[in-house]
This record gives C-alpha cells, sequence and structure tokens, in this order.
C-alpha cells in the first residue's frame, strides 16, 4: 500500500540546511506497531503555513492557538521574534502573517475564541515579568482582527510568570492561569466588572502547566507537571466563581505531556506516561477518582484531544512517521477504528532521537487539532529545524464518525 502526500525536503531535529522544498512522491505506508484503517477516509496534501526561526514557535500543547471563524481557519504562533497570526479559507493557501505583539516563544502565549460573542482573547508573558499582558479582538471575514483594548499588563503576586492559559464567557468575564514564581505556583485570575482578582493559587513544582476549561456549572482547572517529567493529572473546579474550589483529584496513573478538554461537566485527558503509552481517562463534577481510563495507542511520542463541544472526542497521535486519530462517541462511549491522518518519508520531529524523556531545545514541534463546524479534523504541526515549518492538514471525516458544532 502506498499514500501520496506533499512531503518535505528540510528533514530531522538538530539537522536540515535551512531549505524548506516541498515534492510530491509515492511512499510506502508507515511500518510500525500501528494498525491503519483508513475507510473512507480523505486525506489532504499538507500545506505549509509559515516558517519561522528557533523559539519554540508553537509549544506547550495543552495551551489553544487555533480556531475557526467566518469560514476561516486561524493559527497564532510565534515567528521567533513576534507572536503573528495567519488565515486560510480552504486550508491549500495561506494569508500573509499578520504582527500581533511582540513574543519569541510560543509557550509565553495562549489564545481563546469566544463565538458567542465573537471575540479572540490572548494573554501573552515574557518570562521573567511579574504579570501578564491581556487583550481582545473581534475577528472578521476579511482574516483581520479589529483589536478592542490597547495590550494591558495585569501584575500578579509572584514573578517569571509563564504557561499562561486564558478562557472567556464574553468579554466581562475572562479567566486567566499560569505559572509563578519560577513555577513554583500556580495562579489563576479573573476578570469581571470589577476588574482582575486573583481566585486560586496552588503549590506545584518547577514547569508546571495549567489548563482552564468551561463546564456547565462552573470551571475546571486542569494541572500536573510539564517538560516531560512524570507527575499525576489534577483536576480542581469552582461553582461560585472560584470563591470556592473542588479537593483536587488526581489520576491514577503518572503522564509527561497533557492536553484536556470538557464537555458539559465532564473533564477529558490524554497524556503519555512513562512506556509511551497515549492514556485516556474522564472526570465529572462531584466524582472522588478519574473514570473510564484506557490506553488509546503505544509506542507514540505525541498525543492531544479535541471535541466538537458536544457529543465526540477526537484524538491525535503520531509516531515516528505519522499522525494517527481516533474518535469517541460521547452518546454511545464507541470508539472507532484507528485512522491515519498523514504521513512523511522523512521522520516527524515529534520526539528527541535517544531520549524519549526529554525534548531538545530546538526540536519541540506540536500538533494542536481541533474540530470545526464541518466534517473536517484540521490538524497543524511542525518540521524540521532552523527554520520550522508550520504545517497543516487535514481529514475528511466519514459521517458517522462526525458530528457538526
Amino acid at each position: 500500500m502506498t499514500r501520496t502526500i506533499v512531503t518535505i525536503g528540510n528533514a530531522g531535529c538538530g539537522g536540515g540546511d535551512g531549505s524548506d522544498k516541498f515534492v510530491k512522491e509515492e511512499f510506502p505506508a508507515p511500518n510500525s506497531n500501528q494498525s491503519t484503517s483508513l475507510g473512507s477516509v480523505n486525506v489532504k496534501n499538507a500545506t505549509r503555513v509559515g516558517r519561522t526561526d528557533r523559539g519554540f514557535p508553537l509549544d506547550g500543547e495543552q495551551q489553544r492557538k487555533v480556531f475557526a471563524a467566518h469560514g476561516l481557519t486561524w493559527i497564532f504562533y510565534s515567528d521567533g521574534e513576534n507572536l503573528i497570526y495567519q488565515t486560510s479559507e480552504n486550508g491549500s493557501s495561506w494569508g500573509d502573517p499578520i504582527n500581533v505583539t511582540a513574543q519569541p516563544k510560543g509557550f509565553h502565549f495562549s489564545i481563546w475564541y469566544d463565538p458567542a460573542s465573537n471575540a479572540v482573547f490572548y494573554v501573552n508573558v515574557d518570562g521573567y515579568s511579574c504579570g501578564f499582558w491581556f487583550r481582545w479582538g473581534t475577528p472578521d471575514s476579511n482574516g483581520r482582527v479589529a483589536w478592542g483594548i490597547k495590550e494591558s499588563f495585569v501584575p500578579t503576586d509572584g514573578q517569571f510568570d509563564t504557561n499562561p492559559y486564558v478562557y472567556a464567557r464574553g468579554k466581562n468575564d475572562v479567566w486567566v492561569s499560569l505559572t509563578s514564581n519560577g513555577g513554583d505556583d500556580i495562579e489563576v485570575w479573573r476578570n469581571n466588572d470589577s476588574g482582575w482578582t486573583r481566585k486560586l493559587i496552588v503549590p506545584t513544582r518547577l514547569g508546571s502547566f495549567s489548563i482552564l476549561l468551561p463546564l456547565s456549572s462552573g470551571i475546571a482547572l486542569v494541572y500536573g507537571v510539564g517538560g516531560y517529567r512524570l507527575s499525576n493529572q489534577n483536576v480542581t473546579t469552582t461553582v461560585d466563581g472560584g470563591e470556592t474550589w473542588s479537593a483536587p483529584v488526581s489520576t491514577s496513573e503518572r503522564y509527561f505531556t497533557q492536553s484536556a478538554v470538557s464537555v458539559a461537566n465532564s473533564v477529558y485527558i490524554v497524556g503519555l506516561d512513562e512506556s509511551l503509552k497515549l492514556r485516556f481517562s474522564s472526570y465529572t463534577v462531584g466524582d472522588s477518582s478519574f473514570r473510564n481510563e484506557r490506553v488509546v495507542a503505544t509506542a507514540v511520542y505525541r498525543g492531544a484531544i479535541s471535541t466538537n463541544g458536544a457529543s465526540e472526542l477526537e484524538i491525535v497521535y503520531a509516531d515516528n512517521y505519522s499522525i494517527y486519530y481516533q474518535s469517541l462517541s460521547l452518546s454511545t462511549g464507541t470508539w472507532s477504528s484507528q485512522k491515519l491522518l498523514v504521513t512523511s518519508p522523512s521522520p516527524l520531529p515529534i520526539h528527541p532521537s535517544q531520549a524519549p524523556y526529554l525534548i531538545t531545545t530546538n526540536c519541540n514541534p506540536l500538533m494542536i487539532p481541533y474540530l470545526i463546524p464541518s466534517n473536517e479534523l484540521p490538524v497543524i504541526w511542525l518540521f524540521g529545524d532552523n527554520p520550522f515549518v508550520l504545517m497543516y492538514s487535514a481529514a475528511t471525516l466519514p459521517p458517522e464518525l462526525h458530528t457538526a458544532l
């Protein structure tokens, strides 16, 4: 069996000559322990979005950096100097990069799009200041954001703030979480009519991350330790605007990568364990433990989870050469077979050679799957090194595997 995919000439972490040529060629399907069932899935050719110098263009797989609005796909990333965004109507061609603000590192910013208010929010840090920068704007059908306020700085109670996350229910109810004091604490802040106030501080370990997720009854905070160090994943919730928080509940397994989404009053997490097994688990408000724990795939190096916000989850993951996904119907509890999304004849820089527990500083690719109001599953990832090449592809899902937003 062969597949025809656009491939990239600049391959490998720490290698390459800075070129990024693209050719179309036939090559064998990946020879690994991942079984592939293509079924009626139609895979688009991979297309280049942009390129960037060193500076972790995306990074932080727990953060949001992609959304769909006005018939466009919007991708925010760092070009090694600034936070920029690009848009596309069909995924085949992309608009010119538009500069937003200074930001050389991808893990120092996060975005959130709120469809109800048609507003995009971003939070931005520099890694050493005692606070974060915040802004919101209105995206339009021309692929532009009209920023509604000037970028404003919000001081926090710690220092060396990093790994931010933002969530918003309209312009007057915005939540931000980040790590402070060099990563020793996680702080949660809320902005409403009375201004910014801190709602929670969680003592944790160096290099921690956090994810804020909407619930039907409130807000969930998912947190753990990132950077390829093993840690239980934890969740705590609030139903009164952050005045009180539930006792944290932890996963039974320890992960060293993490990605999470929410639907209704449930949180769903995927992460890699020390055996490179991609594990899935869920938590519902009021539970005393995580449930439905299972191994989704083995011998993979990246994993992320997405949802249409109502009835379906998509889990996307990669081995050396290929990116795969599985679907979970929340109404029936049924998992689909594994599907192949995209593959390449040269190794994807999904993991560092010889050292699965550590990511090299110039090779930290990221996949960011998300569901858009159609039957497509788009995925964004990195290829190459100095420059990094930002790539995009999408699978057209069979109707039985997808329920549109």
